[in-house]
C-alpha cells in the first residue's frame, strides 16, 4: 500500500520541519509506503532550499513544488494537479504544524483491513480550547460523518481521477471551508466518509487564537461559507431556503446555552448565515 502525504506550507519553515522530522520516528507498518508532497505557497519559493537540504538527510522522498498564485485553495489545488503523475493508493493531506500520531498507520492499516476505505479522517487535538472548540467529537471510535476537513484525511486516488475534483477558488478570499465544500461534494455523489478517533494528529496553537474576538470571527465566516455551500450543494433557491432554516436554529441554540464560547459560536455563526447572501462577494481575502 503507497500512500502520497500532501502538505502545503506558507512561510512556517521551521514547523514544516518538525512535522517532517516527526515522521522519522512513526512506526510504518511493512506493507505500506509513504512519499511527500509539499507546496509552498509564497511568492518566492521560501521553503526552497530548507527543504532541499533536508531532503537529504530524510528517509523518505519527497516531491517539492512551489504554487505562486496566493491562497490555500491553489495549493491544495496544486497538490491535487500533482497527485495525478504519481503512483499512489491514497492521498493524505495534513498541515504544515501538526504532528501525527505515533499509531496513526499502525491504525490507519487495521481500519483499511476492517473496512472499505474510501474516504476517512480523524480528530485534531489542540492545546488551546478555543481551536479545539471547532472541532468534530464524536463518543464512538468509528462513525460515518458529512464531510472531512484536510489537516487529516485520506482520500483513496482513483476517487480523485474518476471524480476529478477541486476544491472551490470562490472560498480561498475566506482561508477556509474549501475542504467542507469539497468532500460535502464527494458524500453527496455516493462516497463513504468515515471519522475514526484512532487516527489522531495535534496541532500547534496559534497566539491570536487565544481571545474571544476570534471565535466570533471564525463563527461569522463560518457562517457566510455555510450559506455558500449549502448553495453549491442544494441550488441556489433551495440552498437559500436551508441556509435560512440553519440561521435560525443557530439563533435558538444561542438562547439556550450556558457556556459563553458556545453562545457567541452560534450567534455569530447565526448572523454569519443571515449576511452570506448579500456580503459573500464583498468579503476580502483572509490571511490563515
Amino acid at each position: 500500500m503507497k500512500i502520497l502525504i500532501c502538505i502545503c506550507t506558507y512561510k512556517r519553515n521551521i514547523e514544516l520541519i518538525k512535522c517532517l522530522k516527526k515522521f522519522q520516528s512513526i512506526f510504518i507498518p511493512g506493507n505500506i509506503e509513504i512519499e511527500f508532497l509539499i507546496v509552498d505557497n509564497t511568492t518566492n519559493y521560501e521553503s526552497k532550499i530548507v527543504v532541499k537540504n533536508f531532503k537529504k538527510k530524510f528517509k523518505f522522498s519527497v516531491f517539492h513544488y512551489n504554487e505562486k498564485k496566493r491562497g490555500i485553495v491553489y495549493a491544495r489545488n496544486k497538490c491535487l494537479k500533482e497527485v495525478k503523475k504519481i503512483n499512489c493508493e491514497y492521498v493524505t493531506f495534513f498541515d504544515d504544524d501538526c504532528i501525527v500520531d505515533k499509531k496513526w498507520f499502525i491504525n490507519f492499516q487495521r481500519l483499511t483491513q476492517e473496512n472499505e476505505i474510501e474516504v476517512i479522517t480523524g480528530p485534531q487535538i489542540h492545546n488551546n480550547q478555543n481551536e479545539d472548540f471547532f472541532e468534530k467529537k464524536y463518543n464512538k471510535d468509528l462513525i460515518s460523518v458529512k464531510w472531512a476537513a484536510t489537516n487529516n484525511v485520506v482520500i483513496k486516488k482513483k476517487i480523485l481521477i474518476d471524480e476529478n475534483i477541486f476544491f472551490d477558488t470562490a472560498l480561498n478570499k475566506f482561508g477556509m471551508g474549501e475542504d467542507q465544500l469539497f468532500f460535502s461534494r464527494l458524500k453527496k455523489r455516493g462516497y463513504q466518509i468515515l471519522w475514526s478517533k484512532k487516527l489522531r494528529v495535534v496541532e500547534k496553537s496559534h497566539k491570536h487564537r487565544l481571545n474571544i474576538q476570534w471565535i466570533k470571527e471564525r463563527s461569522f465566516r463560518l457562517g457566510v461559507i455555510g450559506y455558500y455551500i449549502d448553495k453549491k450543494l442544494y441550488g441556489t433557491f433551495l440552498g437559500l431556503f436551508i441556509n435560512y432554516i440553519k440561521c435560525l436554529i443557530y439563533f435558538l441554540m444561542s438562547l439556550f446555552l450556558i457556556k459563553i464560547n458556545k453562545s457567541i459560536n452560534f450567534i455569530n455563526r447565526s448572523y454569519g448565515r443571515l449576511l452570506g447572501p448579500f456580503v459573500f462577494k464583498k468579503i476580502d481575502f483572509y490571511k490563515k
